[in-house]
């Protein structure tokens, strides 16, 4: 089994573990997605112009729900000193994440 393999196995045991933390993300970009047509209005050629940046913003603020517990346990359990001297480049490791 590769390395990031290994990674992303734990990443998913750890995102599940925790109470379904990536269904908080999820429920919010689906929230901000039923919402949307009530706010702009339900003219397709207005929802049109507005549903890809908007579909962008919810997607980035969705995200921004767990980034605060993105490296806080691998920080607390010094996993993070680890991670950063292993052989796997950060970029990957952070993609992982």
């Amino acid at each position: 089994m590769s390395r990031l393999s290994v990674l992303l196995a734990r990443e998913t045991a750890l995102a599940w573990g925790r109470g379904g933390g990536p269904l908080v993300a999820v429920g919010f970009y689906a929230g901000v997605a039923t919402l949307l047509p009530l706010a702009v209005g339900s003219e397709p050629e207005r929802l049109a112009a507005v549903a890809p940046g908007a579909a962008w913003v919810a997607l980035a603020l969705a995200a921004l729900l767990s980034l605060d517990r993105l490296f806080e346990r691998d920080f607390e359990d010094g996993a993070l000193d680890l991670l950063t001297l292993s052989a796997v480049p950060l970029e990957l490791v952070c993609a992982v994440k």
